[in-house]
């Protein structure tokens, strides 16, 4: 994996640990805001990194 990729992945597993926070403290449009960025982020990178293998003919 490329280092930028790791970053990446750093940057949303923290946005989704603090949308776990934030549902803890009763903030929950924060968590579902961050949430879905996290997710966004994960799948866009997902299919970033795999682009090659999903498109065969």
């Amino acid at each position: 994996m490329k280092r930028i990729t790791v970053y990446i992945l750093m940057v949303s597993l923290i946005l989704m640990f603090a949308s776990l926070v934030a549902w803890i403290l009763k903030y929950p449009t924060f968590a579902i805001m961050s949430s879905n960025l996290g997710l966004l982020i994960l799948a866009i990178t997902y299919i970033w990194e795999n682009r090659k293998n999903l498109i065969k003919e």
